[in-house]
């Protein structure tokens, strides 16, 4: 019995480790913003304003809970962004500001790596942006 919970125990902390960590943090919202809609059509900008964060999130759901293109952005973010952020913050405000400044670099170059990958519409990620349409599945 002992070894049957143990097991159990070491599967589920091996799972908690596998799965991808970064979380969602206003400078993300503001990046998206930055990089895929202040010169987007209207249309786009206020799908974007009602969406907010449910661009990268799933709707009505914990803020770890992500979407399909949220997924494939978490996948290509070093660990928990939010928690490498607390940490750098007990380092000082250099680091941390650092830190803020790494993980933001990591988020650019995800976007980049996501915008060619195809997702559940049969649409790449850019092809949805482009035309008009957020990210995450309709």
């Amino acid at each position: 019995m002992k070894k049957q919970i143990l097991m159990l125990v070491c599967g589920v902390a091996a799972t908690a480790f596998a799965l991808p960590q970064a979380q969602a943090l206003p400078p993300f919202k503001k990046a998206f913003k930055t990089k895929y809609v202040e010169d987007a059509s209207e249309e786009f900008q206020a799908a974007f304003k009602k969406a907010g964060c449910n661009a990268c999130h799933v709707k009505d759901e914990k803020k770890d809970q992500v979407n399909e293109y949220g997924q494939h952005l978490a996948k290509l973010i070093e660990g928990n962004a939010k928690q490498r952020l607390k940490d750098a913050k007990k380092e000082g405000k250099a680091q941390a500001k650092a830190m803020k400044a790494k993980i933001l670099e990591e988020l650019e170059a995800a976007f980049g790596e996501v915008e060619g990958l195809k997702s559940s519409s049969g649409e790449t990620y850019l092809e949805k942006i482009k035309a008009g349409k957020l990210p995450a599945a309709e």
